[in-house]
């Protein structure tokens, strides 16, 4: 475990994030030689910038709307910003959506950087689609109203005077329709990952799991 403090907040990085990493950088550890190996640690460092990037919008705007103090933890499930704090519908609808659109700007750099005649090389042109899946493909992902996603958070803010089963139905279904998508395209990751969320929005939607947790 690794702990340190990025802009005076503290950050927990668990083994299991590295482990993520590695296994969806997989096709590049395949890969022989020194180019293998240069890609692999393209990637995970570019995994790791991107979601310190995403949680660091998280916690900026919990700064915004008075948040005694955030800490951002990365482990298997990706990232997340927690801490203290008692906000609006509003207010926590613009704090979940914070990260996604970090994420985008972050991407819309990359795009723009693309045409840098610098960036034109081989590693140079792998680093640009990097950048640009994880923070413009996995944020679209990420805006899907599936709980816990940010999504998800977004939609629970919104239906916060209503029904809160509506939200985990909602994120059900997405998340089922998301999983046969990932299964007919091959994408085993995809599939078990939102197949996961779907079972565990059934289960909150069914009472098995404390709500909004």
């Amino acid at each position: 475990m690794w702990r340190f403090r990025l802009f005076g907040y503290p950050v927990t990085v668990e083994w299991t994030f590295w482990v993520l990493s590695l296994l969806l950088g997989m096709s590049f550890m395949r890969m022989p030689g020194r180019a293998g190996a240069i890609l692999t640690l393209m990637w995970v460092s570019v995994v790791f910038v991107s979601i310190i990037w995403h949680e660091l919008g998280h916690a900026l705007a919990r700064k915004r709307f008075r948040a005694p103090y955030s800490e951002i933890k990365l482990y298997s499930f990706g990232g997340l910003c927690s801490g203290p704090g008692r906000f609006t519908r509003w207010e926590s609808f613009f704090i979940s959506a914070a990260g996604p659109i970090a994420s985008l700007l972050l991407g819309a750099i990359a795009f723009g950087l693309g045409f840098a005649p610098g960036l034109s090389t081989f590693y140079g042109k792998f680093l640009i689609s990097m950048l640009l899946m994880t923070n413009i493909y996995w944020a679209i992902l990420n805006i899907l109203p599936i709980y816990p996603l940010d999504g998800g958070q977004m939609f629970a803010a919104i239906m916060a005077n209503k029904s809160q089963r509506i939200v985990y139905q909602v994120g059900m279904f997405t998340a089922v329709a998301v999983a046969i998508f990932s299964l007919m395209r091959g994408n085993l990751f995809g599939t078990l990952l939102f197949g996961s969320l779907a079972y565990s929005n059934f289960q909150r939607s069914k009472g098995l799991i404390p709500r909004f947790m």
